[in-house]
């Protein structure tokens, strides 16, 4: 899968996302996707089925695996880091929690994963601590689209409009 084929499935599963109310977030975990204790933990284990599982309706979590960049996962790794805004700020592995506003990438959280575990299932266990951290996160600055219908029915037309105008973005650094 090249950078364009993943950007509009990234943009497919977002809009859906958004407009089901399946996501109040954004998460993306980088990593070697050719070997190491990361693509074993996702890889094994069920790590990502369990990742998923604890994100629920909260955030919408993205990873790849290695058949799906072959031996780009480095470049790649790059040019999403770059469209996000996080370069100088984040190295692989990681995982970065986001949300969209406009045209701008906020309340960025990047969590470093200790790549010394050689233990795929503690590995999972850090990765589920950095998913509950950014819930909690979540939780604490409230679901203010629920306050009514109408609100909610705005809040999620803003939300589109904003994704759109972020992966226009994204499509720029491609």
């Amino acid at each position: 899968m090249g950078y364009g084929q993943f950007l509009e499935i990234f943009n497919s599963v977002c809009l859906e996302h958004i407009q089901r109310g399946r996501a109040r977030a954004f998460a993306f975990v980088f990593y070697d996707m050719t070997h190491g204790v990361v693509r074993e933990a996702l890889k094994k284990d069920y790590g990502f089925q369990r990742l998923h599982d604890r994100t629920a309706k909260d955030v919408t979590l993205f990873y790849l695996h290695a058949n799906a960049v072959s031996s780009h996962w480095q470049n790649f790794n790059l040019k999403f880091m770059e469209a996000l805004g996080i370069e100088d700020q984040a190295q692989t592995p990681c995982m970065v929690f986001f949300h969209v506003t406009g045209e701008n990438i906020e309340n960025v959280s990047i969590y470093a994963i200790d790549e010394r575990s050689t233990d795929p299932v503690l590995m999972v266990a850090e990765l589920e601590q950095y998913v509950d951290e950014a819930i909690n996160k979540l939780n604490a600055e409230g679901n203010l689209s629920a306050l009514t219908s109408i609100g909610k029915s705005l809040a999620s037309f803003g939300s589109l409009i904003r994704l759109a105008e972020f992966l226009l973005k994204l499509k720029g650094a491609a």
